[in-house]
């Protein structure tokens, strides 16, 4: 009864306390990713689901929306501690997928169609998908997935909080394994192929980006690469690679590449605003001499949310 009384009295404070926190979110999936690896690891396998669909009440979604990007990396904070954790029971930890997959979405009730509770997440899980959790709710899960691209780039955002993270939709975010994490995979295996001479003449470069969760790859053939956002009726060729990115971060005429033969080196030239390995550059204009700037081997393009990942075969 006095609850009741409590409750009629001061409504505020019981709403307040059923509120959905940030750390609250973090800990809910954690928990439930946790709960997987004690489940399924067997023998000196760790065993853990890298695909995730986060059901939330609407309003715990719209306060959340605009955080979800930092919330997924404190997410995968936990889950890189706690595999840290776990790898003297179980030494085999590799990942079964090749990169996390996190979905957020609103919903008032979960998949068994019971009421999700104010201030709590229903989390399902899988290892790997053969379908996406869009296509999959069409089947299964009654749930407002929208498939529009985000509109993050309206917003004042620090460009380095999407730096690693690709946003394939709203509230949709793929990242990337952590490379020490990996430790010695495939992935890392073409760099000694290229040190041959012949290899140069093949390719000089390998452009990749990642488009509707997709990854693709452009060789650089050529002396010198043009970057576009894609332009109707105008195809890629060797010197111009047209990419038809969705938010908007990628422009006309973005960037362009050089490779000089005499200094065995690459240069890179902005005409719209880009972080190249984190470093803010000048800009070159349209009709006047390009600003080139040394690019690494390695680096890593960053226009907006639209990372492209640049990999020289030149050493």
């Amino acid at each position: 009864m006095f609850e009741k009384i409590k409750k009629w009295l001061l409504p505020d404070e019981e709403e307040e306390s059923k509120t959905l926190t940030n750390q609250s979110l973090v800990d809910q999936v954690v928990a439930s990713f946790k709960e997987t690896i004690e489940r399924e690891s067997f023998n000196k396998r760790m065993m853990y689901d890298c695909s995730y669909l986060i059901l939330m009440r609407p309003e715990d979604y719209k306060r959340a929306e605009l955080r979800l990007a930092g919330i997924t990396e404190g997410i995968l904070d936990e889950f890189y501690e706690y595999i840290d954790s776990m790898k003297a029971q179980y030494p085999r930890y590799e990942p079964i997928a090749n990169f996390w997959d996190f979905q957020y979405c609103p919903s008032e009730k979960g998949v068994d169609n019971s009421d999700i509770e104010p201030g709590s997440v229903q989390v399902i899980s899988a290892a790997t998908s053969e379908k996406s959790w869009v296509e999959l709710s069409s089947e299964q899960i009654k749930v407002s997935i929208s498939s529009k691209h985000s509109k993050y780039s309206k917003y004042d955002l620090n460009p380095h909080t999407f730096a690693n993270i690709d946003i394939l939709s709203k509230g949709h975010f793929r990242v990337k394994f952590k490379k020490d994490f990996l430790g010695e995979q495939p992935a890392a295996a073409p760099a000694p192929a290229v040190t041959s001479k012949s290899a140069a003449p093949q390719s000089l470069a390998t452009i990749q980006f990642v488009l509707n969760k997709e990854r693709y790859s452009f060789q650089m053939r050529e002396k010198q690469l043009k970057i576009t956002k894609a332009i109707e009726g105008v195809p890629s060729t060797p010197t111009l690679l047209c990419i038809n990115e969705p938010s908007g971060s990628l422009q006309k005429e973005h960037i362009l590449i050089r490779y000089d033969d005499a200094a065995r080196a690459f240069y890179i030239a902005l005409y719209a605003d880009a972080y190249i390995n984190e470093q803010k550059l000048s800009l070159s204009v349209q009709g006047q001499h390009p600003v080139w700037h040394p690019l690494k081997n390695d680096s890593t393009i960053v226009c907006g949310i639209f990372q492209l990942d640049f990999k020289g075969h030149v050493f």
